[in-house]
């Protein structure tokens, strides 16, 4: 058997019996292992090598170094001052080449070194590779876990829709430094889940209203499945909207219910980027990041409707305990509501929280639940009020408190309920409380139940002048009232009586009629079956 020549770069393996075939000979490519490697060991022993393909059957030389890939394999040629020599590679070719008869030991030697050598040095750098690569995931699970957890942490959830939209900026903020963006928008969706609503932008806005909404819609239904992630080609402008060169946009949907889309737009770019192959804008790490923290804000703003949903049902039913009430005492219709609505107004002016604002509108609202218990002859009296009534009248702020206190959410109202017809001078009732140890809801309210019953239209007076009820509060201050309220109550009445002149009682509801002899309310039509007589035992 013996080897020469063929075209195109091939061996011509000749055997014994005069057949030939054709060995596929590698160049030296150094994007290939065997490749480099060939070019390696023709460096070092300073001798051509040639790359040949392993096959089955193969010249015995190249099978001997394919069997036992560990050594040199040498074939002595006859007549001959050199010898060929084969060596496996790890990638599955075999380098061969022919080396003097008296140095084929050294360079056998030499060549195996050589390549054990490169093949240690190829695996470290594979370990290293692989230890880049496990610290780059470590790093971006912390970014990830920290990112959570600043959401997370924010447990507080916000009461209004301005609120809220700070709060989806805050959570938001940890993101931008996290998926190397220059800026994010949040797009939310009104509570029909249909309408958009103008992007909150964590930094600049990049581009217009517009723009970013046909984006959204042009890649929706995609959105329904994975993040959407897009980076412009080198030499491109942007990467098809003006203003973007790579953008991520993912879908921020929790139970079904769509709450709009978070977009990062534009990759912060680093000193790799003046190299055109290094702009690789956004990846899917960066996807994956951002798919994590929507979710988790998907997740808080469902809470946040949900919770919305629990307090405005809280408030209806407050509503209907009022309407309870009002139904009984159709004089004082409205009532309620205004008292609320004035001490809403007075606690804001006087540094009450956005929370304690509407805790107070609640006390408010049920501040005479009580008088559910007061009979229609005493509550419904077209006159004045003897002493006898008036202390049957005295009542309701003890009955408001039993009627409310087993109920562990209205708590924080019953001070108000049970408080709100003490007097500054401690004659008031039900417990004769005086100055600042009357707890401040009751004061509150105090002076806007008193402020409405003067204002107000009674069956036996008109109501008041603003002038003349302002003008009674004032002498009234330091006796009746708590004298600092007092000046704060004065110096906004024009916003109080705004208020009062706005305010449009609520108008009961008509029950809808049935139609056709089919009720409105509920699912008529439901047949009972009838019960099949059940046939007498015969007597035996």
């Amino acid at each position: 058997m013996s080897w020469s020549a063929g075209p195109n770069g091939t061996i011509r393996e000749t055997t014994d019996d005069g057949s030939a075939a054709t060995v596929k000979v590698c160049t030296y490519d150094q994007g290939t292992l065997d490749g480099s490697l060939a070019h390696i060991l023709a460096q070092g022993i300073g001798l051509s090598v040639t790359v040949v393909e392993a096959r089955q059957g193969g010249h015995p030389l190249v099978v001997q170094a394919t069997a036992d890939p560990h050594r040199v394999h040498t074939e002595n040629t006859s007549g001959c001052s050199t010898v060929r020599q084969a060596l496996a590679l790890p990638a599955g070719g075999v380098a061969v080449w022919s080396a003097p008869t008296d140095q084929a030991d050294r360079i056998g030697r030499h060549a195996t070194t050589l390549l054990e050598l490169e093949i240690a040095r190829n695996e470290s750098k594979q370990l290293l590779a692989e230890v880049d690569s496990l610290t780059n995931q470590v790093m971006q699970d912390f970014e990830e876990l920290s990112l959570i957890r600043a959401l997370a942490s924010s447990l507080e959830l916000p009461q209004t829709e301005e609120d809220t939209d700070e709060f989806v900026l805050a959570s938001l903020m940890p993101l931008v430094s996290g998926v190397g963006a220059v800026s994010i928008a949040a797009i939310l969706v009104d509570d029909s889940g249909t309408q958009k609503r103008s992007p909150l932008w964590t930094g600049s806005r990049l581009i217009p209203d517009p723009s970013i909404f046909e984006l959204i819609d042009s890649h929706r239904e995609e959105l329904r499945l994975q993040p959407v992630v897009r980076n412009r080609n080198v030499g491109d402008g942007h990467c098809g909207v003006p203003g973007l060169d790579e953008y991520i946009v993912v879908e921020c949907c929790s139970e079904g219910r769509l709450h709009g889309w978070v977009m990062a737009c534009n990759r912060v770019k680093d000193d790799t980027d003046d190299v055109p192959w290094a702009q690789l804008g956004f990846t899917t790490v960066q996807a994956s990041l951002m798919e994590t923290a929507t979710n988790q804000l998907a997740a808080q703003l469902n809470n946040i409707r949900l919770l919305r949903q629990k307090e405005e049902l809280f408030t209806d039913v407050i509503r209907a305990l009022v309407n309870a009430v009002e139904a009984r005492d159709p004089y004082t219709c409205g009532h309620s509501e205004r008292v609320a609505s004035f001490a809403r107004c007075l606690a804001s002016k006087i540094g009450f929280t956005t929370a304690e604002c509407e805790r107070i509108y609640l006390t408010g609202l049920l501040h005479d639940v009580g008088k559910i218990a007061i009979p229609d002859g005493v509550l419904q009296k077209p006159n004045r009020l003897n002493d006898e009534e008036r202390a049957i009248i005295e009542t309701h702020t003890d009955s408001g408190w039993r009627i409310l206190q087993e109920l562990e959410a209205l708590q924080d109202i019953l001070p108000g309920v049970l408080y709100h017809h003490e007097h500054w001078n401690g004659e008031g009732y039900p417990d004769q409380l005086a100055g600042e140890n009357i707890p401040i809801d009751g004061r509150i309210l105090a002076v806007c139940d008193a402020f409405d019953a003067m204002t107000s239209d009674r069956p036996y007076r008109k109501g008041m002048s603003i002038d003349r009820a302002t003008g009674i509060l004032n002498e009234g201050a330091g006796t009746f009232w708590d004298p600092n309220l007092i000046q704060v109550f004065r110096r906004h009445i024009d916003e109080i009586d705004e208020i009062r002149i706005n305010h449009q009682p609520r108008q009961p509801a008509s029950r809808p009629a049935p139609v056709d002899g089919r009720p409105i309310i509920g699912q008529p039509g439901f047949s009972v079956p009838a019960e099949t007589p059940q046939a007498s035992p015969i007597a035996e």
